[in-house]
């Protein structure tokens, strides 16, 4: 506040006159805050004026205002240029301000700033952040080594996923014991899109294999918006066989009429 305005502040406390306007609850919230590339996203900031008019809301990236609203103007929406951002002007207002077609430069920090037009002149402002990603178009693929594996032997294999930004993170599960992870990627690692490779290198052992099974997993993730998996069952030496039947229980069971009984010790008893 300005000296000025300490001035004006202290002669009404005096003449008894004042009524106090406290500027409040200023929040921004941005849905969705991961954006899917070319996709859009609005940014609502929330306010209390607790009675006060409003001056102006303005919208920032970063340190640069790109849109403002001032409702006492004939033309109340303002926009300033700014590489990359897009508003839909007639889906944005005092409240709340859409972007579309967002591309990855956008990625980082949105303010809003609120501005009461009574005395005392109250502002405040609240920050957010957005992520930018672009998924991948297909789900992650398993290559293996040889087959079948048994204990002692070593299985290789190898977990891919499509180009995205930020990669995706991978995990590769045996039989549902974790046994390889690759790194976590952040949305600014790269300007670009890229694959994402998890190789695997595992001395089987006997805890390793499920009443003889081998099924292997890739989990492909990217922060909390992207969650797909590859699924391999893997040939096993160890896979469980048929029980063995013995020849006389697998043996058809013959029968004979009587008649042919009798035939058969008259035929024999001419010998």
């Amino acid at each position: 506040m300005t000296v000025y305005q300490w001035l004006v502040l202290f002669g009404l406390l005096l003449k008894g006159t004042v009524d106090v306007f406290a500027l409040k609850d200023v929040v921004l919230t941005i849905r969705p805050q991961i954006v899917e590339r070319s996709g859009y996203a609005t940014l609502m900031c929330s306010y209390d004026l607790e009675g006060a008019s409003l001056y102006y809301v303005k919208w920032y990236r970063g340190k640069y205002e790109f849109y403002r609203y001032t409702p006492s103007e004939k033309t109340k929406t303002k926009l300033f240029p700014l590489g990359g951002i897009n508003v839909n002007v007639d889906r944005s207002n005092s409240t709340q301000v859409v972007l579309t077609d967002i591309e990855f430069q956008l990625s980082g920090n949105f303010s809003c700033e609120v501005t009461t037009a009574d005395e005392p002149v109250s502002t405040e402002t609240a920050v957010q952040n957005m992520v930018v990603v672009q998924l991948p178009e297909s789900p992650p693929t398993i290559s293996v080594g040889r087959e079948p594996l048994d204990y002692g032997d070593t299985l290789r294999a190898n977990c891919s996923s499509p180009p995205s930004r930020p990669a995706a993170r991978l995990k590769f599960i045996l039989n549902e014991l974790p046994v390889a992870f690759s790194e976590d990627f952040s949305p600014r690692s790269s300007q670009e899109t890229r694959w994402s490779d998890l190789p695997l290198e595992l001395l089987l052992q006997e805890h390793h294999f499920n009443r003889g099974k081998l099924v292997l997993r890739c989990v492909a993730q990217i922060l909390d918006v992207y969650h797909e998996e590859a699924v391999l069952e893997l040939t096993s030496a160890r896979n469980p066989v048929p029980e063995k039947v013995s020849a006389l229980d697998s043996a058809p069971a013959t029968f004979c009429q009587p008649g042919l009984l009798v035939g058969a010790l008259f035929f024999i008893g001419r010998f």
